[in-house]
């Protein structure tokens, strides 16, 4: 099948690094449908794929709401008869805090944000899968999949599970195969990361930047685009051969100090 056949599924394409992803699979010939909570930037992003020659439909959507993402992608299925590619790359840093000084209630928004929502979506869209003979998953995971942060325990819990999660369908779809994989990215300059500079030094977020970009070997932050290409290769027939993986694309950060 060509990619001009395939339709994709992306959360959270509305900035950063989803919505870059929704472009780069709009320009590899995918319809993309994608969801997010700002509808102002769900019409810019739909402006940006359509202008460039692509084919691609937003749905206002807030991920914490899981039975509501359920229904988006069963949508997305109706109305474009098939279902190939799958994004979960929707999520939230929560606030930075010891834990101890993080209500129940937070915690759980972060859980249900980051890791239940791609539950659910993956809940809908395996049978999907399934019943038409394949299909690629990337949840887009962070070095929080692999090591701690203080400070952000819900985020880390979150991604730590998402791993797994992504481990475990993966085995569970292999005999068809639909494949999932789980991408690590580092500092990458996003809003999410502006936000988490904030977090981490209100005072002086520039410091925050310097600090993160030299946690990485390569000193730098990664760019948008270098993560989109990467999802990209792992949602195409070029990785047909890679299932189950844990994929750092951070500069370096997991290498070691």
């Amino acid at each position: 099948m060509s990619n001009a056949e395939r339709v994709a599924a992306v959360t959270g394409a509305t900035s950063g690094i989803g919505r870059e992803v929704a472009r780069k699979l709009a320009d590899a010939g995918a319809t993309v449908a994608f969801a997010g909570r700002n509808e102002a930037e769900g019409a810019e992003t739909v402006r940006l794929i359509t202008a460039a020659g692509g084919t691609a439909w937003f749905a206002a959507l807030d991920v914490s709401d899981t039975a509501a993402v359920e229904r988006w992608v069963n949508e997305v299925h109706e109305r474009e008869g098939r279902l190939d590619w799958l994004v979960n790359n929707a999520g939230m840093n929560g606030r930075s805090a010891r834990l101890e000084e993080c209500s129940l209630e937070e915690f759980e928004l972060v859980i249900r944000t980051n890791l239940t929502a791609a539950f659910a979506s993956l809940h809908a869209a395996i049978p999907i899968m399934r019943a038409q003979g394949g299909g690629a998953i990337v949840n887009v995971g962070s070095t929080a999949s692999v090591q701690g942060y203080g400070m952000l325990s819900g985020y880390t819990a979150s991604k730590h599970a998402l791993l797994g999660l992504t481990r475990s369908v993966a085995l569970e779809n292999a005999d068809i195969p639909i494949r999932a994989n789980c991408i690590c990215p580092g500092p990458v300059d996003t809003p999410l990361m502006r936000g988490i500079e904030q977090l981490i030094n209100p005072d002086d977020p520039a410091a925050a930047r310097e600090m993160f970009a030299g946690t990485t070997a390569l000193k730098r932050y990664g760019t948008v685009e270098e993560i989109a290409n990467l999802v990209l290769f792992l949602l195409d027939d070029r990785s047909g051969y890679i299932t189950g993986a844990t994929i750092s694309i951070d500069g370096g950060v997991t290498t070691g100090v």
